[in-house]
């Protein structure tokens, strides 16, 4: 399983510094979370954030859109160095028309599904994407109790996959600590975002290699 450090609950004041820190305690991406206040009701990061990372980091840099018309943002995110681009199901008038945006830009495309949303719609756009998000807290802010419902989603989603032959990985995002992590690795759980439960204890290695599971 990998782990996917999100930058939201991180002292932004050291923001390179973390990353690099990140980096050599061993995490597999950085997660960044796009907040534009109307959406969810926070703000966020941005494509200069992005450029900035870019040019001091060799991670993967996630790039999660929790924004309304994420369409209009995809070319600015692009061609600020995210490595994926991950977009709420639920805003998306036209996913597929999305998915294709994204890897026109030599992308990889991920949605995700919050946590009362139907995991059915998935199935229509499989073909389109290279990662499912499956949040375990409403969008929006960090420290929030993992929803243990979404457990049940993860199982069906997999089962679907499966069933399909769909080789898609899925990652769970909210939540996430070292109390659950044993039962989200059981489920098939590929990768987990981990914020508030990474950056409240120190030395990130050892917390990332307790995650891990080393």
């Amino acid at each position: 399983m990998k782990i996917s450090a999100s930058l939201l609950s991180c002292d932004t004041a050291y923001l390179g510094d973390t990353v690099v820190e990140l980096e050599r305690a061993g995490v597999d991406f950085v997660h960044l979370d796009i907040m534009d206040g109307h959406y969810v009701e926070n703000f966020a990061f941005s494509p200069k954030t992005v450029q900035d990372l870019r040019r001091i980091t060799n991670l993967p840099l996630e790039v999660h859109l929790e924004i309304d018309n994420p369409e209009r943002y995809i070319t600015a995110f692009a061609e600020a160095g995210a490595d994926l681009i991950i977009v709420q199901l639920d805003v998306c008038r036209h996913p597929i028309r999305i998915l294709d945006t994204i890897h026109k830009y030599g992308k990889k495309a991920g949605l995700a599904v919050n946590p009362g949303d139907s995991f059915e719609r998935i199935k229509y756009f499989a073909e389109y994407v290279d990662y499912v998000l499956l949040m375990s807290v409403e969008p929006g802010f960090g420290g929030q109790k993992f929803e243990r419902s979404v457990m049940g989603k993860v199982r069906l989603v997999k089962t679907l996959f499966e069933e399909c032959d769909y080789q898609i990985p899925v990652g769970l995002d909210g939540g996430v600590s070292l109390e659950n992590i044993g039962a989200i690795r059981e489920a098939g759980i590929e990768v987990v975002v981990v914020g508030t439960a990474l950056f409240s204890q120190e030395p990130l290695s050892q917390v990332v290699a307790a995650f891990k599971g080393l």
